[in-house]
């Protein structure tokens, strides 16, 4: 997109589906994702600038404990959607770093983050967007959202196309970008 700029901004959209069991579902897997790269934390120890003694925490990174281990761990008894688990290790450790940014900062505490807020991020391969409507996967083959977009006021400055959604109780969020002229 070279020549132009865009900003991205989000809409929410009310929805009338009964989602809790889902969301609920979503929230453990994803305090579950957390209790786990945490358990997995290393704790060293080293001096800040005051000559003080702090445990730095080093969140596990690699490909077999994230692809493998934990994300087999979570597909146990997990019914929905596959691209959900990879949603919620994306998302614990989006959770984690931030965290730990704060920690270092000495904003935070050394306890384990707790996932109270029900939503799922939804990225786009669990979605579809055709006629002005979107189609969200809950259990593949089986189980969809059907929610009617053409009627929204942003959807004729869509020049690009949607990004992430974010499923709540009752709304689900919309991401899209609009395109600007360039500054």
């Amino acid at each position: 997109m070279s020549g132009s700029s865009y900003q991205v901004r989000a809409y929410n959209i009310r929805h009338r589906y009964d989602v809790n069991d889902f969301l609920e579902a979503y929230r453990r897997l994803l305090q579950k994702a957390v209790d786990e790269i945490w358990a997995e934390i290393k704790w060293i120890e080293k001096y800040d600038k005051k000559g003080r003694k702090r445990l730095i925490p080093i969140i596990p990174k690699d490909n077999f404990f994230k692809n493998h281990y934990l994300r087999s761990l979570l597909m146990e008894g997990w019914s929905y959607s596959k691209h959900y688990v990879d949603s919620a290790i994306k998302e614990a450790y989006s959770m984690l770093k931030s965290w730990r940014r704060n920690y270092i900062k000495g904003e935070r505490r050394r306890e384990k983050p707790i996932v109270k807020r029900k939503f799922v991020r939804i990225k786009e391969t669990l979605y579809s967007f055709r006629n002005g409507k979107i189609r969200v996967s809950i259990k593949p083959y089986e189980e969809y959202l059907k929610i009617d977009v053409s009627k929204t006021w942003f959807l004729s400055r869509v020049k690009v196309e949607l990004g992430e959604l974010i499923l709540g109780e009752k709304y689900l969020t919309v991401t899209f970008r609009l395109e600007g002229d360039e500054k």
